[in-house]
């Protein structure tokens, strides 16, 4: 296995020196057809690093994270050496969670169309009846979770034994979910002759292991996460008391009308509570969290790509693996507690090489985390002022309780884009200088 610095040597040369052009990655004509279909003109560090490796055949580590388009990375390549006149299994891809199995597929159709390739998306929280019947018609590209997957073999729906592509994707979250003993009875029932490629942003000692186990001498590549994802984010964090959080929120949906936004919470319960809040003040939203079912989950997310709805409020379980294009902005209505998750929050915006814009709300009970999130040299984050509106002070009801309108608020309390005052947003101090 190669080294922690020839995987960050390899990495940097790839980022710095790689080739500039799809049309110089080996790819074949259909697959490099589908891609400027897909508008896509330049190729990420990764995608450079990584497809010259896996068109001549070998097995591969990628260090990279969600949002780096390790996906087009795997997919592409994979296309071209898979001999699509058999009707057999040649690919499978195995994910971590659903909704990313989701887009991976979804991917490789994309990829796929000019080459009538056939897929199947194994997954579960959705009735089996559909993927049996796209294994029966002849899948040749399998992309699923480890649980459903090992169900489909053991009920002889599933055969890998012409399968020569195996993709282990966002691997360390498959080892955190506890899927590593799946994993390795999948990786068992395939010919060893295959072409096995892992993508993972770290690889701790038992996915070391894993590799060691089941790959031969495979190739690494590498992009760093800064370079990966914080770049053409713009990051901000508001100091609020708790009881104003919900105001600016409103606030700054009013002012960004017809802007997506996803809102992170820390847990289910407020996500829900939130969602309900959105709704009740006429904000078209939709809630991701752990406890709906796949195909309510699956709706809310089409809902939010075809822009029928606006606002995602969503946990970071729920929301993991997300792959959306053209996200205005990440809120954090929670500060999260690890610099890890508030990284992977905000690379939900600024992909595909456009700008993002991340907001952070600081409570005095947060201070401890933002400023291990504040400290980290790789976030450049500045502060910024808003007050909030005055409230009147709502007449009693005869029951003696506050009476409320709960109608939808009115935009244009402010000026400021980010809904900040007249003035625009008010730099502290600090404003505007790297943390350090």
């Amino acid at each position: 296995m190669p080294s922690e610095d020839d995987s960050s040597r390899r990495g940097k040369r790839g980022e710095e020196d790689g080739p500039s052009r799809f049309e110089d990655l080996g790819l074949i004509p259909e697959v490099l057809a589908a891609i400027r279909d897909l508008g896509f003109e330049v190729p990420t560090p990764i995608q450079s690093s990584a497809i010259p490796f896996l068109v001549d055949g070998h097995d591969l580590i990628g260090k990279a994270e969600t949002g780096t388009g390790k996906t087009l990375a795997f997919i592409a390549p994979m296309l071209g050496r898979m001999d699509l006149t058999r009707v057999s299994v040649q690919g499978l891809v195995l994910c971590p969670t659903r909704e990313l199995a989701q887009q991976v597929e979804e991917t490789a159709r994309d990829l796929g169309k000019h080459l009538d390739l056939k897929t199947a998306l194994l997954v579960g929280g959705v009735h089996q009846g559909g993927q049996i019947l796209r294994l029966r018609e002849g899948a040749q590209l399998v992309v699923g979770t480890p649980g459903r997957v090992l169900e489909m073999i053991d009920e002889r729906y599933l055969k890998l034994g012409w399968t020569s592509h195996a993709v282990l994707d966002e691997a360390d979250r498959m080892l955190d979910m506890g899927f590593i003993d799946d994993v390795s009875r999948i990786l068992e029932m395939i010919p060893e002759e295959r072409q096995t490629m892992l993508f993972s942003a770290t690889i701790p000692p038992d996915l070391d292991r894993l590799a060691r186990r089941f790959m031969r001498s495979p190739k690494t590549v590498a992009t760093t996460r800064g370079t990966a994802t914080v770049p053409k984010i713009l990051q901000f964090f508001l100091r609020i008391h708790p009881y104003d959080k919900e105001q600016y929120l409103f606030q700054l949906l009013d002012e960004s009308e017809g802007e997506t936004c996803i809102v992170f919470c820390n847990t289910r319960r407020k996500v829900k509570e939130l969602d309900r809040l959105l709704w009740g003040r006429g904000y078209p939203a939709g809630a991701l969290h752990g406890d709906q079912d796949q195909d309510t989950r699956f709706k809310i997310l089409d809902a939010f790509k075809s822009g029928e709805i606006n606002t995602l409020v969503a946990t970071d379980v729920a929301a993991r693996g997300l792959d959306i294009d053209g996200v205005t902005r990440v809120v954090n209505f929670d500060v999260p507690i690890e610099l890890d998750t508030y990284v992977h929050r905000i690379g939900r915006t600024g992909r595909a090489g456009e700008e993002g814009e991340a907001i952070l709300l600081v409570t005095r009970a947060d201070e401890r985390s933002f400023d291990a999130i504040a400290r980290d040299p790789k976030i450049a984050i500045d502060e910024f002022v808003w007050e909030p509106e005055k409230r009147e002070r709502p007449p009693r009801r005869d029951d003696g309780h506050r009476s409320y309108d709960r109608g939808r608020r009115d935009s244009g309390r402010g000026n400021s884009r980010r809904g900040g005052s007249s003035e625009g947003r008010r730099r502290s101090g600090r404003g505007g200088s790297r943390r350090t």
